[in-house]
C-alpha cells in the first residue's frame, strides 16, 4: 500500500496515488470547514459548493479501500475475523464522534469566540439534550460529521463483503441504489451517502482485475481513458466554478447538484471527478512525491488523525481571529490551519492517543 514506486503497473503504485489524493481531500476539507472567504484556496475547493466536493471523494476512497483491503486482500481470512476488525473500527469511530461533538459544542458554549463556528441546534447549556442527541446520532457536530457515517458503513460492511465473496456483487449494487432512493424520499442522510461508499467497495473488491483489464488495453485506449477523464474533470470543474464563484458564499443553489438530498447529478459528478482526479494524480505522481509528498502523504496515510485534529486550529481561529473579507489575510489563515494540522499530525506518538 505504501510502495514508493511511481509505476502505473503495480496495484501498490495506484494505492499510493490514492493516498496522495486523500491527503488533497483533507486539505480541501480543512479550508472549507474554516469558511474564511475569499481566499486563494477557493479556486481549488470552490468553497465546498461545487457540483461535487472533497467530502464525496473522501467517502469514495474509504469505500474503495475497504473493498480492496478487507474484501479482496483479506478474502481468504475467516469472515468473522474480518467482521470483527470492521465492527471494532466502526465502534471506535462512533466513540470519537461522541468525544469530538461534545468537545466542540462545549467549546462553543464555554469560550468567547471572535470568529464564527458551526451552528448548534441545541439550547446553550442543555448538556443533557446534547448528550442524548449525540449518543442517538440525531446530532453530530459539523466539523466531524462523517465519523458517524463511517461508523454505520463499517458495521454494514461485513454483510457486503459476504455477498461479494459469494459472487453477488450485483445484489450489493442494486440494494445500495435502492437504499439511496429510500434515503432521498425519506430524508435519511446515511442512506443517501452509503451509495458513495458501497459502490466503490465493489470496485475495490475487483480492483486488481480492473487494473489488469486496463493494462491489457492498447496505449491509445489507455490514453483516451486517462486524458478523457482528466479533460472531463477540468471542463466540468471550470463550469461549476464559474457558477459558484459568481455568488456570495453560501448563496449558490442548483437543484441538479445537491447534497441535501444527494441528487443523481451529484452522484454521477462525484464518481466522474474522482476518476479524473485519480487519473491526474497518477499522471503527476512523480512531481507530487517530489514537491508535495511532505504534506499530502502524512494527511493521506493518517487521514482519520488529520480529520479529528483539524478541529484544533479551526477552534483556535474562531477564538482569536475575527472574520475578515481580506483575501490575503484569509489565505494566510487558511494556510496556517493546514500547516498547523500537519504539524500536530507529525507529533511523535500522536497516534497513541488519536486513531489513524
Amino acid at each position: 500500500m505504501n510502495s514508493d514506486k511511481g509505476s502505473e503497473k503495480t496495484p501498490s503504485a495506484r494505492i499510493l496515488a490514492l493516498d496522495y489524493l486523500r491527503g488533497f481531500f483533507i486539505i480541501v476539507i480543512i479550508v472549507d470547514h474554516l469558511w474564511r472567504w475569499p481566499n486563494l484556496f477557493q479556486f481549488v475547493s470552490g468553497r465546498g459548493e461545487l457540483w461535487a466536493s472533497a467530502a464525496e471523494g473522501f467517502v469514495i476512497i474509504s469505500g474503495l479501500l475497504v473493498g480492496y483491503i478487507r474484501g479482496y486482500k483479506n478474502r481468504n481470512k475467516p469472515l468473522g475475523e474480518v467482521s470483527k476488525k470492521l465492527a471494532g473500527r466502526g465502534v471506535m469511530l462512533y466513540v470519537w464522534m461522541i468525544i469530538t461533538s461534545l468537545a466542540l459544542v462545549g467549546a462553543s458554549w464555554l469560550l468567547d469566540f471572535k470568529g464564527s463556528m458551526a451552528h448548534v441546534p441545541i439550547p446553550e447549556g442543555n448538556w443533557w439534550e446534547l448528550i442524548v442527541s449525540t449518543l442517538s446520532v440525531s446530532y453530530v457536530h459539523t466539523l466531524t460529521h462523517f465519523l458517524y457515517l463511517y461508523a454505520i458503513f463499517l458495521v454494514i460492511a461485513p454483510g457486503v463483503i459476504w455477498l461479494m465473496r459469494k459472487g453477488k456483487s450485483w445484489i450489493v449494487a442494486v440494494l445500495s441504489m435502492a437504499l439511496w432512493g429510500v434515503g432521498v424520499l425519506n430524508s435519511i442522510e446515511w442512506m443517501q451517502w452509503q451509495v458513495l461508499f458501497f459502490l466503490p467497495t465493489i470496485a475495490g473488491f475487483y480492483f486488481e482485475s480492473i487494473l489488469a483489464w486496463y493494462r491489457g488495453l492498447t496505449q491509445k485506449r489507455r490514453d483516451i481513458i486517462r486524458f478523457g477523464s482528466i479533460g472531463t474533470l477540468v471542463v466540468t470543474v471550470l463550469l461549476a466554478m464559474n457558477e459558484v464563484l459568481a455568488h456570495m458564499p453560501g448563496d449558490y443553489e442548483n437543484t441538479l447538484f445537491s447534497r441535501d438530498p444527494i441528487t443523481f447529478g451529484t452522484l454521477v459528478t462525484a464518481f466522474a471527478w474522482f476518476i479524473g482526479l485519480l487519473s491526474l494524480f497518477q499522471l503527476l505522481l512523480p512531481l507530487l512525491k517530489k514537491y508535495l509528498g511532505w504534506l499530502l502523504l502524512p494527511f493521506g496515510e493518517r487521514s482519520l488523525t488529520a480529520y479529528i485534529l483539524h478541529t484544533i486550529p479551526l477552534v483556535a481561529c474562531a477564538m482569536f481571529l475575527s472574520v475578515s473579507d481580506n483575501f490575503v489575510v484569509n489565505t494566510i489563515i487558511s494556510l496556517g490551519c493546514i500547516l498547523t494540522t500537519w504539524a500536530i499530525v507529525k507529533i511523535p506518538g500522536i497516534n497513541r492517543v488519536i486513531p489513524r
